[in-house]
């Protein structure tokens, strides 16, 4: 009878910290669980330094000694300050769509980007292939990205069906 209590409670436990995360949108950026990342091995941003975007306002190189892995990707920062910062909310430094190209995204395809041609719009960080992908972005930005978040969990969900 004791053991069968223990194990009530701790399934119940259990079941009472799984109910939370299942509650929450999901997200596009690379801490999903759900994610399509765009990785060089499992390099996010061809190594720049996610926190410079939003603090710096331009794209910075990272340090390969400076690195945090997060959701199957690897960080690099420019400073220790910048990985401390990141660890603080991961996910709101992450980029957008697995750090694809938004634009291309909305379209329908995968495409890489130019970590230099990026966008902060309404606090999240979105990455282009090039100056035109980001303009066209900027025109509409809100129909853009719904448009990218449709492609972007069907094509994570053939990803996973693949496997």
């Amino acid at each position: 009878m004791q053991r069968f209590m223990l194990r009530l409670v701790f399934t119940l436990a259990l079941l009472g910290l799984a109910a939370p995360a299942l509650a929450q949108p999901p997200t596009t950026s690379g801490g999903s669980g759900m994610a399509l990342l765009n990785l060089d091995n499992t390099v996010a941003l061809h190594g720049y330094d996610p926190v410079a975007y939003f603090t710096r306002q331009r794209a910075v190189k990272g340090n390969r000694g400076i690195l945090e892995r997060v959701g199957g990707a690897t960080y690099y920062f420019a400073s220790r300050a910048s990985r401390y910062t990141f660890l603080k909310n991961a996910p709101g430094y992450q980029p957008q769509f697995g750090g694809y190209c938004t634009t291309s995204m909305a379209q329908g395809r995968l495409e890489d980007i130019d970590p230099e041609v990026f966008a902060i719009f309404e606090g999240k960080l979105y990455l282009f292939k090039d100056d035109g992908a980001r303009a066209r972005f900027l025109g509409d930005p809100r129909g853009t990205i719904a448009a990218a978040s449709h492609h972007y969990f069907e094509k994570a969900q053939q990803q996973r069906s693949s496997y």
